[in-house]
């Protein structure tokens, strides 16, 4: 492959349970060796829910790839139809979860690449 980009299929990319929620991810930023941007893939079941937290510093951007989703932002909850995309600055709550009886799955994009940035709330 020619220097200057990197590419994985996201399908067959090792899932590991994220450390704070237990949530499988596919964590991008380290399969393509992403420098600027923190981007995960977030697969949700029935059941699972991602902690309720805030960023220090990274803006983030959330796209809802299989849905529909729901997030809690602050104390209001959404459903988000697949195909949508929001932006949550650092300092507001918020939470991904599945309360629902299908699949959720998540792209969800930090910048600026702070490593341990969020900060768990309950």
């Amino acid at each position: 492959m020619p220097d200057g980009y990197s590419v994985i299929d996201v399908t067959e990319a090792e899932r590991t349970p994220s450390a704070s929620s237990g949530t499988d991810t596919v964590d991008l930023a380290a399969e393509l060796g992403c420098t600027e941007m923190r981007p995960r893939v977030w697969d949700l079941a029935p059941g699972d829910a991602m902690s309720y937290h805030r960023q220090r510093e990274q803006e983030e951007f959330y796209y809802v790839l299989e849905g529909p989703a729901r997030i809690r932002i602050g104390e209001e909850r959404l459903d988000v139809p697949e195909g949508t995309a929001l932006r949550i600055p650092p300092e507001t709550p918020r939470q991904v979860f599945n309360d629902t009886d299908g699949d959720h799955q998540w792209l969800i994009i930090g910048a600026p690449p702070a490593e341990n940035d969020g900060e768990v709330l309950e």
